[in-house]
């Protein structure tokens, strides 16, 4: 792959680099997994300094767009996944329309007494039960979203004897109890990640997700309370809004 350098240009030369690949991934020159040459190809061929192509690939790879691999070089990612948050959506939906495979793994799931948190959140009473189940949500064997699901167990009785593999929760809702989600919140902010996120999501110390809480309501009742720490390396989220006036 050729990079255009313009050395009298008032752009940094690691930027035209960084906007060079971009370009060269936008026209389909260089695919995901491709990988990159290396610090010394690129500083020898176009004489400037390995901090400059450094600094270039580091801006990359803060940007989702290449993975580094130790002792095997840098290799262009999958694109970054848009998600539109304005309404309800189905990861599973989600994966398939991006052209990916969904798959999860269920990690634990298990009817239990709510902690005073869950409680508040989901508007509980003392002798009500919750159905929790925490997993790992992929795309095409990536692993994107770490989550925790907490069900009003009084709508979802018996839901134990369908969690085993890799599920469509909402359609095991609608199919087996006949619960459709009406409404519902989101609320998101950045997080740090912890050693468990890191672990399962497969990223690295100082890398930062997205923390997403949802509340689905079923009537006027809480149906579903959830948090989610989602890979702010791999989603961009959109919400449509319009001008009332």
């Amino acid at each position: 792959m050729e990079i255009n350098i313009d050395y009298e240009s008032s752009h940094p030369i690691y930027i035209q680099i960084v906007n060079e690949i971009k370009a060269r991934i936008k026209e389909g020159e260089i695919k995901q997994g491709d990988k990159l040459k290396s610090e010394i190809y690129y500083s020898k061929k176009y004489y400037i300094s390995r901090n400059t192509v450094r600094k270039a690939l580091e801006i990359l790879e803060k940007e989702g767009i290449i993975k580094k691999v130790k002792g095997k070089g840098s290799f262009i990612r999958s694109p970054k996944i848009y998600q539109n948050r304005s309404k309800f959506s189905k990861f599973h939906d989600d994966m398939r329309i991006l052209g990916l495979t969904p798959n999860s793994k269920i990690l634990s799931a298990k009817k239990e007494i709510p902690n005073i948190n869950i409680k508040e959140k989901m508007r509980l009473k003392n002798e009500e039960y919750v159905y929790s189940m925490t997993w790992i949500r992929y795309g095409s064997e990536e692993p994107l979203i770490y989550e925790t699901i907490h069900l009003n167990y009084k709508f979802v009785n018996g839901i134990e004897k369908f969690i085993f593999g890799s599920i469509k929760l909402y359609d095991i809702l609608e199919k087996k109890f006949g619960i459709k989600p009406e409404n519902g919140k989101e609320w998101f902010y950045p997080c740090k990640l912890s050693e468990t996120e890191m672990k399962y999501l497969q990223t690295k110390t100082g890398d930062v997700g997205m923390h997403v809480e949802r509340i689905m309501f079923y009537g006027k009742e809480v149906l579903e309370y959830t948090e989610s720490i989602v890979r702010g390396d791999r989603f961009i989220y959109t919400i449509d809004f319009y001008n009332e006036e």
